[in-house]
């Protein structure tokens, strides 16, 4: 997701979600002076601003939960702005019968007082009317920064499997079309492989073709969108949403399941959970310290591994040493690997002792743990320094393992899709067969996560590691 369509979805439903509170309090002060229905006098009920602010509460809450489930704050450009208004009056439908089961299945138990009715129609008709002006408004500030090239327009490759299409794109500001065939499939598939490319439009009728099959398992290895019109058969397994390209309504499918609110709820969670975890653990990390310096001196606490995270990039992954400092690999360490004698000496170890098969490794009874790195690695206590990694944010506590730059340098084109979102510090791969698993076996494991992502899942992940960890331990 581009930086500007990611900050639209985090302020939307800010902006959105200060209008409905307000809104709240409007409709309050409005019903407590008048009933607002011509030639009848309703008695004006009796509640309190303190007694009234839980409605409030859980009505922004249901707003929100609703809205964001409807993807009405996923930012799409150039969709179209009736569509838009269709989307929210459907959305507040539901919302308003929602939130008034909820109301009254819970009054008396989550709330003191009964609300009046009439303040929930209020809020109903105005929040509405001001969810559609603001995406008018919205809709028409952006056609002018696309339009004039203060924001970059969406960059969409339209592909035509060789047969007449029945649709015609209607161009707009906010996206640049180049349309290509089967002669260009070197540089479609030249140009998706550089992300230079947002979304790959197939404008075709056929998606048995091996041309369109290859530039589909293209886009789901470098998170390239990939749509076509609604009226094809889904054949395909990704995440699909409906959007519009030009006047036609299309089906996006992505590589990444997980929508701009649950990237943000996720990274809000990462850092409580890893900024409380390391206060907490501190007189842990401590001790640890102490029981590693005092076998091994000569060497830091916590060891630096250069690993591959989101996007390809390189990160140093920060662990408890568990091993003598002189067998520890120094690439972190402005040690050339020509230099590193404990890298010789680990590739000897991998020749005799690897019990794992390509391009990961796992040395069976390593001579190179010190007796405390044995008791961390048994009790999974090496990884915790990673909590580090995560609040900084280049790892999450959830995700695919990040591996070392000579292991991706071994990886297969399709392997590729793991690195299209953060890493965590556990996985799929970890809490379903682990060091068990054959690499292929962990890729699928983990482009199950990434095309499967909720939140659900991630708590059932964690819940799943302690139960691993526990077993691990005690075997």
């Amino acid at each position: 997701m581009r930086r500007q369509e990611m900050a639209e979805s985090i302020f939307m439903p800010i902006i959105e979600l200060s209008g409905i509170v307000g809104i709240f309090f409007a409709s309050y002060f409005l019903r407590s002076i008048t009933d607002g229905i011509p030639f009848v006098q309703l008695r004006i009920p009796s509640i309190s601003e303190i007694q009234f602010i839980p409605f409030v509460f859980f009505g922004a809450l249901f707003w929100w939960a609703v809205f964001s489930n409807g993807w009405l704050y996923k930012y799409k450009p150039g969709y179209p702005i009736f569509e838009q208004i269709i989307s929210v009056i459907k959305q507040s439908v539901l919302w308003f019968f929602l939130y008034i089961g909820f109301v009254y299945l819970t009054t008396n138990f989550v709330f003191q007082k009964e609300i009046p009715r009439l303040i929930i129609i209020y809020v109903w008709i105005f929040a509405t009317i001001f969810s559609i002006t603001l995406r008018i408004i919205l809709h028409t500030v952006m056609g002018i920064l696309y339009k004039n090239g203060y924001v970059e327009k969406r960059m969409i490759f339209v592909i035509n499997d060789g047969n007449e299409s029945p649709y015609a794109l209607e161009k707009n500001e906010f996206c640049e079309y180049i349309f290509l065939g089967k002669k260009d499939e070197e540089s479609i598939q030249e140009s998706i492989r550089k992300k230079e490319v947002d979304t790959v439009f197939f404008l075709g009728w056929s998606m048995e073709s091996r041309f369109i099959q290859e530039i589909l398992k293209l886009t789901t290895i470098y998170g390239v969108t990939f749509s076509y019109p609604k009226i094809l058969p889904s054949l395909y397994s990704r995440p699909k949403h409906e959007s519009f390209i030009g006047n036609i309504p299309v089906v996006e499918s992505s590589s990444v399941s997980i929508s701009p609110w649950e990237r943000i709820l996720k990274r809000t969670l990462d850092i409580i959970v890893s900024f409380f975890g390391l206060i907490l653990l501190f007189p842990l990390f401590c001790f640890i310290a102490f029981c590693i310096k005092l076998e091994d001196p000569s060497g830091p606490v916590f060891f630096k591994n250069r690993r591959i995270g989101f996007g390809g990039n390189d990160f140093f992954l920060y662990k408890f040493r568990y091993m003598y400092w002189k067998y520890s690999i120094k690439d972190a360490y402005w040690v050339d690997k020509k230099d590193d004698e404990a890298l010789k000496y680990e590739e000897s170890l991998k020749i005799e002792n690897d019990t794992r098969k390509w391009p990961l490794y796992k040395i069976e009874n390593d001579p190179r743990k010190m007796k405390v790195g044995k008791i961390l690695e048994k009790f999974s206590l090496d990884e915790l320094p990673q909590l580090i990694n995560v609040f900084i944010g280049n790892m999450s506590l959830i995700g695919p393992r990040p591996h070392q730059p000579r292991e991706v340098e071994l990886y297969e084109e399709h392997h590729y899709q793991v690195l299209i979102i953060k890493p965590g510090i556990t996985g799929m791969a970890q809490v379903y067969g682990r060091e068990k698993n054959t690499f292929e076996e962990e890729v699928s494991l983990d482009t199950y996560y990434i095309e499967h992502y909720s939140l659900l899942l991630d708590l059932l992940i964690l819940i799943r590691t302690i139960g691993v960890v526990f077993l691990r331990a005690f075997h």
